[in-house]
């Protein structure tokens, strides 16, 4: 659907969902989750947990309608149009009518992060250490090429936001995104955003950065057949690329990131996409949440590709071992 971004729309929401107000203030509140009729669930400082559900099956179903009209379409239960993916400033909402969802209407909100983190921030808040974090820091301003991985909600976002900041004022970005959460400070920066209705995807839209003379192309999110394209870039001298992918663990990065080159349809031996994926990137960083909060687990050097042993040669820069206790220990949304 097309994205709402009026305040109109925030307080349409808001006005439907009066009883959630205190966990949209609540600044601990990150994800608002409704599973079914009288079942809300949410995340707060990196917990999720049940809480007394104050909203009816009627208001779930009136928000649905008020946020498919604001895409200029009816929402009409058992169709795709009973199905809502919004997004607003601040706030994302994903919602479902039943019976598509079983045990009644669905929804999430997730709420983004009210400011941008820096790295010794993250430090003191215990994501990582003082050592990683300078180790990404001269990464960042020496243009390597990164990708970072982790599940979802492991903190891939708010962690390149943090390296983001890290990137001279001087640089030219272009930005490639399905949401737009990337929070870039650059005065000189382009935004694109893919548009699945219009067929706009984000491997159109690498090509299109291309020829918009980027010192940096940074994917919110790599997804499908624009890896291929975006190691492309990496390997044809646009150093300094950033860009999240959902994966298991530091090596599973690169297994994800083959996957996704194969699905673009190239016709290359896969020795060779293995190969030109240890050239495109120099680091791989991996995030989970550990003992609720998200952490940078492990840092990995890539070092090239063993077609021998047909696998890749890496060095682990940094590796949060089981137990190991960072200073602070508090959750970062």
């Amino acid at each position: 659907m097309d994205t709402p971004t009026t305040s109109n729309a925030v307080a349409l929401l808001r006005g439907t969902l009066a009883p959630l107000s205190p966990l949209f203030d609540d600044p601990a509140v990150t994800e608002i989750m409704l599973n079914a009729p009288g079942e809300l669930w949410v995340q707060r400082e990196g917990r999720i947990e049940r809480v007394p559900c104050p909203v009816t099956d009627a208001q779930v179903q009136a928000v649905v309608k008020v946020l498919a009209r604001l895409a200029r379409r009816d929402a009409i239960a058992g169709t795709r149009d009973g199905m809502i993916d919004a997004r607003f400033d601040g706030m994302r909402v994903a919602a479902c009518l039943s019976p598509t969802a079983l045990r009644g209407h669905a929804l999430c909100i997730r709420k983004h992060l009210p400011r941008r983190l820096s790295l010794g921030e993250m430090v003191r808040s215990g994501c990582l250490t003082a050592e990683a974090a300078t180790l990404l820091r001269g990464a960042v301003r020496g243009r390597c090429n990164l990708i970072i991985g982790g599940a979802t909600d492991s903190g891939k976002t708010t962690f390149m936001n943090a390296l983001l900041a890290e990137i001279s004022p001087h640089e030219r970005l272009v930005t490639i995104e399905d949401t737009p959460e990337l929070d870039v400070a650059a005065p000189n920066w382009v935004a694109f955003e893919t548009s699945e209705a219009d067929g706009i995807g984000a491997r159109e839209l690498v090509r299109l950065a291309l020829r918009m003379r980027p010192d940096r192309i940074l994917v919110g999110e790599v997804r499908g057949a624009e890896a291929f394209d975006l190691m492309q870039v990496a390997n044809t001298g646009h150093r300094g690329a950033l860009a999240t992918v959902h994966a298991n663990d530091a090596l599973g990065v690169l297994s994800r990131l083959e996957t996704l080159v194969l699905t673009s349809g190239v016709r290359w031996p896969f020795e060779a996409v293995q190969r030109q994926i240890a050239e495109a990137f120099d680091l791989v960083v991996f995030l989970a949440r550990s003992r609720g909060a998200r952490c940078v687990i492990e840092i990995l050097r890539i070092d090239g590709f063993d077609s021998a042993q047909g696998r890749y040669l890496s060095t682990v820069m940094f590796r949060k071992e089981d137990g190991d206790e960072l200073p602070g220990h508090a959750p970062v949304a």
